[in-house]
């Protein structure tokens, strides 16, 4: 079987780039190992007001759960800072499934409970899952948008080794909330932790640096006492997920005829987490740029717009948050939020 372009990753980076590249007449095959693109969700579901201005198409009513204002920011010595953080939190499953189907009415070839195997003799070999069927497709192009722990960045070259570790679960909310609320804390090493609400539920999680020695689900559940006793969600677990954040920066996005997108490429902020976005941007990216035949466009337009954001970010990182002893001296030279973030690389 021949394909223009190879998509292994049914995410909203990979999905985005199918969508893309199959609305401009190319042939493509997405693939993922998954049942159903977005399932499980493992993140916290917030995407910036930005994306639907680009992709209002992705944003049906089924998949977006409710609009936020602002990000409010509490610290452990207790200053609370507020930043504009308009937008939408989302039914992840939803989101992803949607901009997948997309692709596929464009003419998109979807194989899902595929795995990516690797490259041999200008082949890519794959496996269905269910059956232990190998098998290998011609493609002319490769975007490996598989996730954090990409296989295709792997095999290519230089690869994520750093993460960050997450935690959380779905509670009901005890009154209405809309904005999305952080916190530092001790007990939340090299992160932090969020309330994020949808509707009359919130997601409640922890991301923390594995290198501390602190179990994450430790942390979430002190993190969860914290805010039960607050009054702000009632003691009852509905859902519970994980995952891994890149915490290194961006990769090399394009190596000869591969091009990595996502969380594969490293295009997830290294110490907010927010990734689905920059998802989705890169994936289009990646997408025009084989459309227009010049891949290495689409190098140079992603780390324009996100290399230097997302690098700076890393390096703060290994700077600061490598001890979590002066959480005053720390966290504003880390978040976003605070001046002193901005003072310095």
């Amino acid at each position: 079987m021949k394909y223009d372009v190879l998509v292994v990753g049914a995410g909203p980076g990979g999905s985005t780039a199918a969508y893309v590249l199959s609305r401009g007449g190319a042939r493509v095959l997405l693939v993922d190992i998954k049942r159903a693109p977005g399932v499980p969700v493992q993140c916290a579901e917030f995407v910036p007001i930005q994306l639907e201005h680009k992709f209002p198409e992705f944003f049906t009513g089924q998949a977006v759960v409710q609009k936020v204002k602002d990000m409010v920011h509490f610290t452990p010595w207790g200053e609370i800072v507020s930043m504009p953080s308009e937008g939408y939190m989302l039914r992840r499953d939803v989101f992803d499934a949607n901009i997948t189907e997309l692709a596929v009415e464009e003419g998109t070839e979807l194989l899902l409970r595929t795995r990516f195997l690797g490259f041999e003799n200008g082949k890519a070999w794959l496996e269905n899952i269910d059956r232990r069927e190998r098998f290998s497709v011609e493609a002319r192009f490769v975007v490996g948008a598989d996730g954090p722990h990409s296989k295709v960045a792997k095999l290519t070259g230089e690869h994520t080794r750093n993460f960050l570790t997450t935690a959380q679960f779905t509670m009901p909310l005890k009154l209405p909330l809309s904005d999305l609320l952080i916190y530092f804390r001790d007990y939340i090493p090299g992160g932090y932790g969020w309330i994020f609400p949808k509707g009359s539920l919130a997601n409640v999680g922890v991301g923390i640096d594995p290198e501390y020695p602190i179990n994450v689900m430790h942390s979430l559940r002190e993190f969860v006492r914290e805010v039960v006793s607050e009054g702000i969600v009632e003691d009852k677990i509905l859902g519970r997920t994980g995952g891994w954040i890149p915490a290194e920066g961006v990769k090399d996005p394009v190596r000869g005829n591969v091009l990595l997108a996502g969380d594969a490429g490293g295009f997830c902020h290294p110490i907010t987490g927010g990734g689905i976005a920059n998802a989705v941007y890169t994936g289009a990216m990646v997408g025009e740029a084989l459309l227009e035949g010049s891949p290495e466009d689409y190098e140079e337009e992603a780390l324009e717009v996100f290399g230097g954001t997302l690098n700076r970010a890393a390096r703060k990182r290994v700077k600061y948050m490598k001890s979590w002893d002066n959480l005053e001296f720390v966290i504003p030279r880390t978040w976003i939020a605070f001046e002193e973030y901005w003072k310095e690389d």
